[in-house]
């Protein structure tokens, strides 16, 4: 295993100095900082997590809690948050299990601090003497760690207005109806409350889940039954997918006999055959956001609670109903 002493000899510099530039002291002159860096990526070095914990008393870790991992629109919110924290010198460990086990486990390992893709965590159920910072995307209000969250039922206004001011008054929501999470929840009163305002009837599709197969399979369910609304508006880019997927193989047209909106505001949703209009917060607004608060909690700083304004994005999928 190569150590710090093996880099100074290598780089003829004395041993304080490469601890200085791996640790990217003011001190040591960037032509220096260079070379030590380039002999160190040539040795094969790699730092000391634990030993560095010792001396500076950060691992230069945050720790990401995420029981799901199939779906896009988290996915990329991860990407993102992966990429900007890499320039801010942190590294990303990734946890897929129970989250309160995922908690305990970066706990243990006295990562920087927490990011939680989870937000129904029981208070009482953290660990105890638990000392490194959390921090939720999710509904402010459910827990006291800080939170950064968005505007779930203004998103909802804005599809469901959207929609009407291009003549649609049938307007259904796709989504996972029964026992859900906040984030689902949130968007579900929205556009409740959104068709109740214009006294339309409101369109329930109940997906059973998040991800595409459930949007496809709820959409083919429902049209056994009865004919879709004019329009539809997706809980998010995964059931918008599947919808897609389920109208075009029922034989109708997007958006001539069903307009569409997706909740989420990524870049797939630009793509396809038919780009699909979409409301929420962009995902590099929204990775950027929790980079910052990340960064706040690490340095010590007081948590804030934030809720992110959403926006609409209109593409070819919900375009002026035909008279």
């Amino acid at each position: 295993m190569v150590t710090i002493k093996d880099i100074a000899r290598a780089a003829n510099v004395s041993y304080s100095t490469v601890s200085k530039a791996l640790n990217d002291s003011p001190l040591v002159k960037p032509e220096t900082k260079t070379a030590i860096l380039t002999k160190a990526k040539q040795l094969g070095y790699t730092p000391n997590f634990a030993a560095k914990h010792l001396v500076t008393k950060r691992t230069n870790t945050v720790g990401l809690v995420w029981p799901e991992i199939n779906r896009v629109a988290l996915t990329e919110l991860a990407r993102h948050v992966n990429k900007m924290m890499a320039a801010e010198g942190k590294n990303i460990l990734l946890s897929i299990s129970d989250p309160i086990e995922a908690i305990a486990l970066f706990s243990r390992m006295r990562s920087d601090a927490i990011l939680l893709f989870e937000e129904d965590i029981p208070q009482n159920q953290l660990p105890a003497q638990l000392d490194i910072p959390l921090l939720s995307y999710g509904v402010p209000g459910i827990n006291q760690f800080p939170t950064v969250g968005v505007q779930h039922e203004y998103a909802m206004e804005l599809a469901v207005s959207s929609l009407v001011q291009s003549g649609h008054a049938s307007i259904g929501y796709v989504g996972m109806v029964d026992g859900i999470g906040r984030r689902q929840l949130a968007k579900q009163a929205g556009y409740l409350d959104a068709l109740k305002k214009r006294e339309l009837e409101p369109v329930l599709v109940d997906t059973k889940g998040l991800n595409s197969i459930d949007g496809s399979t709820a959409i083919a369910a429902f049209l056994t039954k009865s004919s879709l609304p004019d329009s539809l508006i997706c809980s998010s880019y995964d059931i918008a997918v599947g919808t897609v997927r389920a109208i075009r193989q029922a034989g109708l047209s997007i958006p001539n006999d069903v307009a569409i909106i997706s909740y989420d505001n990524i870049p797939q949703q630009a793509e396809g055959d038919v780009p699909l209009t979409a409301v929420g917060v962009p995902v590099e607004t929204l990775a950027e956001t929790l980079v910052q608060e990340l960064l706040r909690l690490i340095a010590g700083e007081d948590g804030l609670v934030q809720e992110l304004v959403p926006e609409l994005v209109v593409r070819t999928s919900s375009r002026l109903r035909k008279q």
